[in-house]
């Protein structure tokens, strides 16, 4: 009995000291934890909340009271009922529900650990909100609203990606759209206009209220000047929001964040936490690097939400561990590479080229010069009939009308012309056995006349 005893007391103590240690230090373990002491964890940390608690009677005389009708529901959610934040700030606790303000802290801090662990050391603060990246911007600007009234206008730096355009009529502002502008003319990159948006902020500063930049797109688009833009946003008075949603697989993307950041040239950027942690849509990560602008942030979110992101990433950095994690990033880097070295192979049979975006290590794009528009798209559409997700062709020509604006090329990133093209990505999580997949059911669907005539194509790419 005595051991036995011996025993319970130390598990006790083990869980008291995980909770101490992760509220205290904000830290990921440096080694994943078993699954079935994440899962106890979180069962404790459920039986502080008043609707799980079987030390009294809890008599809910409120109208919402964490109830929960379904047995399977209640085991989904290891009844984790009443959700994060209080009426009207996203970061406040619930008397009612201090497991799940304790839960919703710790991944909070632990989301903050892993941004600077990966690689953006200056961040002060970080806060999962329960919605996706396209409406975490649609937070940002609504937030800052009063700090500008006069405000009509947010600066678009184009990439043709919808939800992103639409956080800016959500948040009830008009964009301005500026198109990428092609790096140099040996490179097929993508880049930011900064003339162009000097002109733009010179003339109507008074009437934005932000930039909306980016750093992970599809190819060719490459990470904006973050510390160009920033500059130019500080000098006329501007917020700037970065785009970051799957940036943080990035090195490059990674380092452009911290050094405009910390300097002082980011007000906020916004990740996705399914495309960087791997875990179901539906939850996104907003970072600052004082804490003061988060904070204007979280206040202004209206009501409770939903702690599913915040339980899902806290489980999942807690069995990764910062080990494994990096690990995660590095095999991304590595794939990356065997990827791009195998659609280069691919892309030299049927005599076309992946494009020169060297500051883009997540998407790749293969010409498909002197393939139709219809043969383009019919090539995409059989990918998918075979299970190839993810991959796209953008052919030229393409008009796409969104909310009343008109964008010419869309799913290229900018109004030039160019021969169409195929569109694969490396984001992490991917593995070489899916690559060499990719690849087989690429050359199977290929036409047989691009194989053919990648006889008379030779040495049209250098």
């Amino acid at each position: 009995m005595k051991t036995e005893q011996e025993a319970s007391d130390r598990t006790a103590r083990c869980f008291n000291r995980l909770q101490a240690v992760l509220r205290r230090d904000g830290s990921i373990p440096e080694i994943g934890l078993p699954v079935q002491a994440i899962g106890g964890f979180l069962a404790r940390l459920a039986s502080l909340d008043s609707n799980n608690r079987f030390d009294t009677i809890c008599v809910g005389a409120g109208e919402r009271e964490g109830r929960i009708l379904s047995p399977l529901v209640q085991q989904l959610h290891y009844g984790l009922a009443h959700g994060i934040g209080r009426s009207g700030n996203l970061t406040e606790r619930q008397p009612k529900a201090i497991g799940s303000s304790i839960l919703s802290e710790i991944a909070n801090k632990l989301a903050l650990d892993a941004i600077r662990c990966l690689g953006i050391p200056s961040t002060k603060a970080a806060m999962v909100v329960p919605v996706a990246t396209g409406m975490a911007l649609s937070l940002c600007l609504s937030a800052w609203r009063h700090t500008k009234r006069r405000a009509k206008f947010v600066v678009f730096l184009r990439i043709d990606q919808k939800s992103c355009f639409k956080s800016i009529f959500t948040a009830g502002f008009e964009p301005i759209i500026i198109d990428g502008i092609q790096e140099t003319v040996i490179s097929d990159g993508l880049i930011t206009d900064l003339t162009a948006l000097k002109i733009v902020l010179e003339k109507q500063k008074d009437e934005i209220i932000a930039v909306l930049s980016t750093t992970s797109c599809f190819a060719p688009r490459q990470p904006d000047n973050l510390i160009a833009i920033g500059e130019l946003c500080t000098k006329y008075g501007v917020k700037h929001l970065v785009n970051n949603a799957y940036g943080l697989q990035s090195p490059e993307c990674r380092n452009r964040i911290e050094e405009a950041g910390s300097v002082g040239y980011i007000d906020a950027f916004i990740q996705s936490t399914d495309k960087n942690f791997l875990v179901p849509v539906g939850g996104s990560i907003v970072a600052t690097f004082d804490k003061k602008s988060l904070d204007m942030i979280a206040n202004f979110y209206p009501g409770r939400a939903s702690i599913v992101p915040s339980r899902d990433l806290l489980i999942t950095l807690l069995q990764l561990g910062k080990t494994g994690l990096k690990e995660l990033y590095n095999t991304q880097q590595t794939n990356f590479q065997v990827l791009h070295a195998t659609m280069q192979e691919y892309a030299e049979t049927i005599g076309q080229k992946v494009m020169e975006v060297k500051m883009n290590r997540i998407s790749l794009a293969v010409t498909l010069k002197g393939w139709t528009s219809q043969q383009q798209n019919a090539f995409g559409a059989q990918l998918f009939s075979r299970g190839v997700t993810g991959a796209r062709t953008i052919p030229n020509g393409l008009l796409r009308t969104i909310d009343g604006y008109e964008f010419l090329n869309f799913g290229s990133h900018s109004s030039r012309q160019h021969d169409g093209y195929l569109n694969v990505a490396c984001a992490i999580g991917m593995t070489t056995q899916e690559i060499e997949e990719l690849v087989k059911v690429l050359k199977e669907e290929t036409p047989k006349w691009a194989f053919s005539s990648s006889i008379n194509a030779k040495g049209i790419y250098p």
